[in-house]
């Protein structure tokens, strides 16, 4: 009889996580089933979403099904997930109760937007649905207050906030309604996108500033009061808004959290060069994780590895290598590296190419280029080479 590995979630980590054990595993693992059980039909990277909202991509262009998968030797399963018995590799679906040899579970972040009161009534960019909903509001902007609002963190794509007001400057001075639009970024973060550095931080001010782009630093969000449009922060103050387009909440599935595998964070502890969680021949990938990093900018203050698309997919590599291992009887070296990749836009076609080694000692280190068309260029093939990959 053979085995099976059964994988929770179909987004960027369930997906390489499928494709590279079917991969692995060749001949000799043939009769291993692989199971990836998730609801939604679409799998896209979360980059697509911008290029979809304003119009410089189509939806069916960046999104792929997930039952495609299927003419791999990979069976989808597409029903929600109800019930996670981590010991048992047991999980109780809509219609069915399944069991495993191997557990991967790669169900992402819910985003949460009751977690702020008020926040439901805001527009968001971090789904496909909200993307699009606010592609039509931007598309007849004429003028205004713009508050692009981070309220809580953990959030995936830490850069995404300050992505989103580099385009819609560019967008708008394109269309001649910047002079008439004021942008604000209001985040709860102390600096942008601190787990980069310092460094980092002061790059992206300063890239905002060159844009008269408003930036409000630890600003962690009250409340949303929509009928006097004013978003109020913990420390007393207020910013008034036309449009306000925020970062939902993210927080772990219920189901992960309701089946005890979430630590006191939230999200699942792993380890972190295996990405096994505390229970055997179960691993957890992507955004649902809690990766510790060693080295730390400043003593008192203790790191994760960001949520990123680029580390889900390196978690699926190795956890992908690991059950082959099992299965096939072989030894395993494959480890998680933390080293990875990011894009960020800065609009007219332009974006500025990241390496990171989040593992080093002292501290993470990032290494930059100066923005340019080449950057965005390798940024639109690293999406599309995702996609013919995987699909």
């Amino acid at each position: 009889m053979g085995t099976r590995t059964l994988i929770l979630g179909g987004g960027v980590g369930g997906v390489v996580a499928a494709n590279s054990l079917r991969q692995s595993l060749g001949e000799a693992g043939a009769d291993h089933e692989i199971v990836v059980v998730e609801p939604r039909r679409d799998c896209y990277l979360g980059a697509a979403k911008t290029w979809v909202m304003l119009g410089h991509q189509k939806l069916e262009d960046v999104t792929r099904p997930v039952a495609a998968l299927s003419a791999r030797g990979i069976t989808v399963v597409a029903d929600t997930v109800l019930a996670i018995d981590p010991k048992a590799r047991e999980v109780r679906t809509s219609k069915a109760t399944l069991t495993a040899d191997y557990l991967v579970i790669a169900l992402g972040a819910d985003l949460d937007p009751s977690a702020v009161p008020g926040l439901a009534q805001a527009e968001t960019f971090y789904t496909m649905d909200g993307a699009l909903k606010l592609g039509k509001v931007l598309a007849g902007w004429q003028g205004g207050e713009i508050v692009i609002l981070n309220p809580r963190m953990p959030i995936k794509c830490p850069p995404a906030p300050y992505e989103l007001a580099f385009l819609l400057d560019h967008e708008f001075k394109q269309r001649g309604v910047r002079a008439k639009t004021k942008l604000t970024v209001c985040t709860v973060e102390p600096a942008p996108m601190p787990s980069a550095g310092a460094r980092m931080g002061e790059f992206m001010k300063d890239e905002l500033a060159k844009r008269d782009i408003a930036y409000h630093p630890a600003k962690k969000t009250k409340a949303v009061l929509a009928d006097r449009k004013v978003v109020q922060f913990e420390d007393g103050t207020e910013v008034r808004y036309d449009l306000l387009v925020s970062v939902l909440p993210h927080q772990a599935p219920k189901v992960v959290r309701d089946a005890g595998l979430a630590a006191a964070g939230g999200w699942i502890p792993v380890d972190p060069k295996t990405l096994q969680t505390s229970v055997e021949r179960v691993w957890a990938i992507g955004d649902v994780t809690s990766v510790p990093l060693p080295g730390r900018y400043k003593p008192d203050v203790p790191l994760v590895l960001p949520k990123a698309a680029v580390f889900a997919e390196a978690h699926a590599k190795v956890v992908a290598e690991q059950i082959a291992a099992h299965v096939l009887g072989k030894p395993c070296t494959a480890e998680f590296t933390a080293q990875g990749f990011c894009f960020v836009e800065f609009g007219d076609s332009h974006a500025m190419g990241g390496e990171a080694n989040f593992f080093a000692m002292p501290a993470p280190q990032v290494a930059t280029r100066v923005p340019d068309l080449e950057q965005f260029q390798e940024k639109l093939a690293w999406a599309s080479r995702f996609l013919a990959t995987n699909f």
